[in-house]
């Protein structure tokens, strides 16, 4: 079955490239091109606001980050120095390479040689069975199932994403100038988001003093000031006065990788009870919950206590946990509203969500005992993996101990010559992990020491210098401080450890190399 399925999958096909002159353009894409001249740029951009007018401070500082990476450091693409695939790059945002969760290929599979593949799904906002078995799972994860106000069918919407997922949620509840409040730091493209859809982002910044995990006084105090700022601003100039409609809360977080779960359950209540006080949703983004390091004690969903369930929006995925993300696929648990509301976005943009879709996520949040036992098991020997690339990342910046035989051991794979050993067991100077990650595949690596330091024509004082002093040197660009809000003026990088072994040791030793030329 498996080599008649790859055989039929197999194709052989041409990719023919294209180019524009400007000349052939016809009248209507000359006044198109004219109105939105970034579209014959060849460097990828962040987008605009659908109403055109500019991206509010926090997110003009994150477009700029993203500008410098995508656009303004191209300057060194042929400047001798060998470019890094982005598969290969700490940059990237790919989970660890392993195959897909199992029950995922097998329900995709039986969506697939189904008969009924020529009808249109009978339902907008994915197959009603495929969504009772999510009520399945959510229940075996806490949830309440409660025909009259509670957890059932008509509380879940499948998405291509939970970006997608995400989108539909912020089109359903903000209207323009409305602010989503979101943590600095975080999910730079999601903040983007927010603000090209007509709303508005604004900031709360998490704090070392607080082990870097949401203050629910400060929370408090924030959106009472955002509403007080928004009165002043639009009062006579809208029909409404726009306010903070929601607070982000992604758990486990990103970038931090802290987790709200029942060791810090009285955070999120107290999260919670301010949330619902100010009249303000809590989006549960939870992508990175089976990523959770300690598997006794996954994040631990709002949703799941019924005081918040009708004031929270959920967001679940496949993508980073799942082994999944080329499929792109999602889920919202909601109130029945929201739900609505999404569905007429899906209905008048999509039509429907694929069956496929609807199939795998199914096959990864159902409540069955066969699935329970295979998650125990594919987690289990995942986050024993992503633990140790994090040991491997820590070892390579503050130094091998030559008792890490293991790390040695993918060390001397990577490289024989004495020098460049001698360079990665002494670890990277200056350099530190800033915050210790409790899930996924993230870490926030400090480089603030450097700051004052030069080579050449470069002076190291802020996140820009580095990551343009990195590319120059290594074309290493990964995403800093400035791409998620980070909230102080430490020169701050994030850096993915999931990318293979041999690839991590590469991007480290590079940049091992390039912060020891700085004097």
């Amino acid at each position: 079955m498996k080599k008649w399925i790859q055989k039929i999958l197999k194709t052989d096909v041409t990719v023919t490239h294209s180019d524009y002159q400007k000349e052939n353009f016809s009248a209507s894409l000359i006044d198109y091109t004219r109105r939105n001249p970034t579209t014959l740029s060849e460097f990828r951009d962040v987008g605009k606001r659908n109403d055109q007018k500019n991206f509010y401070e926090e997110v003009k500082k994150i477009e700029d980050g993203y500008n410098l990476l995508y656009k303004d450091l191209s300057i060194y693409d042929d400047n001798g120095v060998p470019k890094i695939d982005e598969y290969s790059s700490i940059r990237n945002g790919n989970p660890l390479r392993k195959k897909p969760f199992p029950l995922c290929k097998e329900y995709m599979m039986r969506s697939l040689f189904s008969r009924h593949l020529y009808i249109y799904p009978p339902s907008i906002i994915g197959e009603t069975d495929y969504r009772a078995h999510v009520v399945d799972y959510l229940e075996k994860e806490g949830f309440k199932r409660n025909q009259k106000d509670g957890l059932g069918v008509e509380n879940i919407a499948f998405a291509y994403s939970t970006m997608h997922a995400y989108t539909l949620v912020l089109n359903t509840i903000a209207r323009p100038e409305d602010v989503i409040l979101m943590t600095g730091p975080n999910y730079g493209i999601f903040a983007v988001s927010t603000e090209v859809f007509n709303a508005r982002v604004e900031i709360i910044n998490l704090r070392e003093e607080d082990d870097w995990y949401i203050n629910p006084e400060q929370l408090s105090k924030r959106i009472d000031e955002i509403n007080q700022k928004l009165k002043k601003e639009f009062e006579n100039k809208l029909d409404y006065i726009p306010k903070v409609v929601a607070f982000l809360n992604i758990n486990p977080h990103n970038p931090t990788g802290k987790v709200l779960n029942n060791k810090t359950k009285d955070i999120l209540l107290k999260m919670g009870d301010v949330c619902l006080e100010k009249g303000v949703f809590v989006i549960d983004d939870m992508v990175y919950r089976d990523l959770t390091f300690d598997q006794n004690d996954l994040a631990l969903p709002l949703a799941t206590i019924p005081k918040y369930f009708n004031n929270t929006i959920t967001i679940i995925g496949l993508s980073k946990s799942y082994s999944l993300a080329s499929l792109r696929a999602g889920a919202i648990i909601a109130p029945i509203p929201i739900i609505r509301g999404i569905e007429n976005q899906i209905a008048s943009s999509l039509d429907c969500i694929s069956m496929l879709q609807s199939a795998a996520l199914a096959g990864a949040f159902n409540g069955t005992k066969r699935r329970y036992k295979l998650a125990h098991k594919y987690f289990k020997k995942s986050i024993k993996e992503y633990k140790y690339r994090l040991d491997l990342l820590e070892a390579l910046i503050t130094g091998v101990d030559e008792n890490q035989k293991k790390i040695m051991k993918d060390i001397k794979q990577y490289t024989k010559d004495p020098k460049k050993l001698e360079i990665l067991k002494e670890g990277i100077p200056k350099t530190k992990i800033k915050i210790t990650p409790e899930s996924g595949f993230f870490a926030m690596i400090d480089f603030t020491e450097l700051k004052g330091l030069t080579d050449g024509d470069i002076t190291i004082e802020n996140d820009a210098d580095f990551v343009t002093y990195l590319y120059k040197k290594t074309k290493i660009n990964c995403l800093m401080g400035l791409n998620m809000s980070w909230p102080t003026d430490e020169i701050v990088a994030r850096c993915n450890f999931a990318i293979e072994k041999q690839d991590l040791i590469h991007n480290m030793f590079l940049i091992n190399q390039a912060v020891r030329d700085l004097k």
